[in-house]
């Protein structure tokens, strides 16, 4: 799949409520179950996703899922827990970097080509990325949303100076490995046996469109440029 990631005139200093109230105008994309249907899912999932030139701003909307998530160091297994996660990769190289939070907020971030070979971000790195979690609990549901803030200089193997106008390939996640039914929501489909978020070849291409640019639907409802 293709997206185009669209430009958020905001001022600097917006508090997480402002981005929020902006970024619920922008296109929201499913995260489907179809890559393994045999697992049953019940939670959904949606994302939004635009850019400031040197931020990339993510919000995940997950519905109807389980709560299970435990404090945790920085860099360890909150896949484990009520997670999200994007993967990108920036080049046409097999190397990539994933980002995941669980609920609580706590983050891991690593660059590789495999699975097996990811060389772990230093936890002040980590910590550069900005997130902001509401939830609710009725009756066993758990509701929640998590937005991120996601600086150019995280990406520490790349000199990125701006996403304007960049090109990368990338899937967004939701899942719960460690969950009593554990789930596997992906953006773009991923075809392999058993769930393996780690598929570069399967990433979409996501384009981040120049500032300048207008979409005339953006433009026209909502104003944005």
């Amino acid at each position: 799949m293709n997206l185009n990631v669209y430009h958020l005139n905001e001022d600097s200093n917006a508090s997480a409520d402002q981005l929020s109230e902006k970024l619920a105008a922008y296109p929201r994309h499913l995260l489907a179950n179809d890559s393994w249907p045999q697992i049953t899912t019940i939670c959904t999932a949606d994302f939004v996703i635009a850019h400031r030139e040197q931020h990339i701003l993510l919000k995940f909307t997950i519905s109807n899922d389980y709560f299970q998530s435990i404090e945790r160091p920085v860099n360890s297994e909150v896949h484990l827990d009520n997670c999200v996660e994007f993967f990108i990769a920036f080049d046409q190289s097999d190397q990539y970097y994933n980002i995941e939070f669980n609920c609580l907020g706590i983050g891991k971030m690593a660059y590789g080509s495999k699975k097996d070979k990811r060389t772990l971000l230093q936890k002040s790195v980590v910590q550069k990325i900005h997130t902001w979690t509401k939830s609710d609990a009725m009756e066993g549901e758990f509701n929640w949303e998590m937005m991120m803030s996601i600086p150019a200089d995280v990406f520490v193997f790349h000199q990125i100076q701006n996403f304007d106008g960049l090109t990368a390939r990338a899937n967004f996640y939701k899942c719960g490995d460690g969950l009593p039914n554990p789930h596997f929501l992906c953006w773009n489909k991923v075809v392999s046996p058993t769930p393996d978020f780690h598929s570069p070849d399967h990433f979409g291409t996501i384009q981040f469109m120049p500032v300048q640019t207008e979409s005339s639907d953006l433009n026209d409802k909502y104003g944005f440029f």
